[in-house]
């Protein structure tokens, strides 16, 4: 009788939650943080770093790192090499903690060539009205939260889009998007 129970609360509440997307096709498509959008190449990224936040080559701290993808089936060895870039920016003067990072990786979907963003994080000192300021925003353009996981983060999806809203930690909390939309790879055995 209990195994019926369980059935019944997993099929009425778990699973519906598991498969449901908050965020529509559009705004997924669309997420942006900081005016940086998912998928834009480098070369837009730099362009919008020098115009929006007036920065120099000098004011961005960039990391690169060479590494092989994981295949995408089991028993195979990955033939694909990747790069994956970081760009770093303090967006306050007056505050180091509030900092922008951007990470690209090649486009294996469109074009291995060229890097794109895959994955935007905010960094900001954490006080209760920054993060109701925050939240409001994200609420506003992109509706309520689909659910908050297991540490209190607010998690807006839309497979293989997210939105992330940190909880305080250390005094900081972050937002981040991210993607794995430009993930897709070639598999090999070696």
């Amino acid at each position: 009788m209990l195994k019926k129970y369980f059935l019944l609360f997993t099929l009425l509440f778990c699973i519906p939650t598991c498969w449901a997307d908050v965020l529509t096709k559009e705004q997924a498509e669309n997420l942006e943080l900081a005016g940086v959008k998912l998928g834009i190449t480098e070369l837009e990224l730099v362009e919008l770093l020098k115009n929006k936040y007036h920065l120099s080559e000098n004011d961005i701290k960039i990391s690169e790192m060479k590494m092989r993808l994981p295949p995408s089936k089991i028993g195979k060895k990955s033939i694909v090499e990747g790069t994956i870039k970081s760009y770093e920016i303090t967006l306050n003067a007056n505050n180091q903690d509030e900092k922008l990072t951007i990470r690209l990786e090649d486009d294996l979907e469109r074009n291995p060539t060229k890097l794109v963003v895959f994955n935007v994080y905010k960094k900001m000192t954490y006080t209760a009205e920054i993060e109701q300021k925050v939240y409001k925003e994200l609420t506003q353009k992109y509706g309520k939260e689909e659910y908050k996981n297991i540490v209190g983060d607010k998690i807006w999806s839309y497979k293989p889009y997210a939105l992330h809203l940190s909880r305080e930690t250390d005094g900081k909390f972050y937002v981040a998007i991210l993607t794995e939309k430009y993930r897709k790879q070639k598999t090999g055995s070696q």
